[in-house]
């Protein structure tokens, strides 16, 4: 008995040594836990690595709080000013060896919003263990959800090369499903000729349907064009670039078919911006060959809009009407990219859902009436149109001033009636 006494004394005392010992945590890594958000990435968490696990015992999610993490949103709806930082940062934690993965409520990696838009950065503290304590820099790696699911590359045709990032979806066993539906996302000017994963970033163009956990494939390219900018449709290098971009686009989608990697019966386009006037083009382009398509505050694909005004009411209808019956969009015929005309009867039948914000400023809404109404006139039967309202962007905290971001909605939304919910049904 006295034996284990002694032996019971012992392991107590070499316990206590232990846990004396083992002072304050001595961090080797610090992995950010990233999403995408409506507009940049979004920190949904921590993982800290220490080299001592004991310094981890007795942490509490008490300990720990979070300074400068709002959330994403150029305003907060209910007050029209920047958005506070979280009053309850929704901290919890879990301890796995010496491991200890911090949850937090999902806020902007850029910081909070201060005066004159600038950026104050966030940062993590622990009032039991200051080593523990988090800013941006002390930050050694990140995993991004979806994103480092996806596959990455670059494609060459029609003499272009270009960067692109695709995500297809699995099964609860990890193996990609074969013949999924596909939608090739179309990027803004603001994206142009930037790197990849600022492509992938701007907006949830390739996160909203896997996060929603719609089993479908979702594609984008960076395009390194310069921005096409209003009035393009009068400038045939810059038209005839962005015909040539989606007849790259959809060799590499037919590549994707033939691996069986996507359904070719299933596939959907939608773009904002630059990108849904290159909606426009790529459905000008392949009309026969897409289930349906969703422009987004489109740019001027077909003829100048936005910096002409209307001699009457209609024209723009007329003008791309117009437009429409003559040879205009460029196809690649093997050795160079050749102006032809369209198949307007395969254009027409194709559902296209156009969306726009009532006071966008950047792209005025008058384009995406003027689109459908021409589309109406040649025979379009199934076409729809969403017209956000102030009310609805304030929502979504994008004030009138930025009422262009009508994506963000556009993405966000699954509601039964809207633009994604319409697409979703057809897959």
């Amino acid at each position: 008995m006295k034996q284990l006494f002694n032996y019971v004394a012992l392991a107590c005392i070499l316990v206590m040594q232990a846990c004396a010992s083992s002072g304050p945590a001595q961090v080797a890594e610090v992995t950010a836990l990233l999403s995408v958000g409506d507009s940049g990435m979004l920190v949904d968490g921590f993982e800290i690595t220490v080299t001592n696990p004991s310094s981890l015992r007795g942490l509490k999610a008490s300990d720990f709080d979070l300074m400068n993490n709002a959330p994403q949103g150029f305003v907060d709806p209910s007050t029209g000013q920047a958005p506070a930082g979280y009053t309850d940062d929704g901290i919890s934690i879990v301890r796995k060896k010496n491991v200890l993965t911090i949850s937090c409520k999902p806020f902007s990696w850029d910081g909070k919003m201060g005066e004159g838009f600038r950026r104050i950065p966030w940062e993590l503290r622990c009032a039991a263990d200051t080593c523990l304590n988090v800013t941006p820099d002390k930050v050694t790696g990140r995993k991004t959800a979806v994103l480092d699911d996806c596959i990455t590359g670059s494609f060459t045709y029609a003499g272009l090369t270009r960067e692109y990032m695709l995500h297809l979806p699995k099964d609860k066993d990890g193996k990609v499903i074969p013949n999924v539906p596909l939608l090739v996302w179309q990027i803004g000017g603001g994206e142009y000729d930037k790197d990849l994963m600022t492509v992938a970033t701007a907006n949830r163009c390739l996160v909203s349907l896997p996060e929603e956990g719609v089993p479908c494939a979702t594609l984008v390219f960076a395009i390194a064009n310069p921005n096409y900018y209003y009035s393009a449709s009068l400038y045939p290098d810059r038209i005839e670039l962005i015909d040539r971009n989606n007849a790259l686009q959809m060799a590499f989608i037919d590549q994707l078919i033939a691996e069986r990697k996507v359904d070719g019966s299933r596939l959907f386009c939608a773009g904002a911006s630059s990108g849904g006037g290159c909606t426009i083009r790529f459905m000008m382009q392949f009309p026969d060959r897409f289930k349906a398509a969703i422009p987004c505050c489109s740019m001027d694909p077909v003829v100048p809009i936005h910096q002409v005004e209307e001699k009457y009411e209609g024209q723009y209808a007329d003008d791309i009407e117009k437009a429409w019956k003559s040879p205009v969009v460029y196809k690649w015929n093997g050795s160079d990219m050749v102006l032809s005309e369209m198949d307007v009867d395969s254009f027409v039948k194709l559902p296209m859902f156009f969306v726009h914000a009532q006071s966008d400023r950047t792209c005025k809404v008058a384009s995406s009436y003027a689109y459908k109404e021409a589309r109406s006139r040649l025979g379009a039967k199934d076409d729809l149109l969403r017209i956000y309202s102030d009310e609805e962007m304030l929502s979504y905290g994008l004030p009138v001033w930025i009422a262009h971001f009508s994506w963000v909605p556009l993405l966000d939304d699954y509601s039964e009636g809207s633009p994604m919910d319409w697409m979703v049904k057809m897959m």
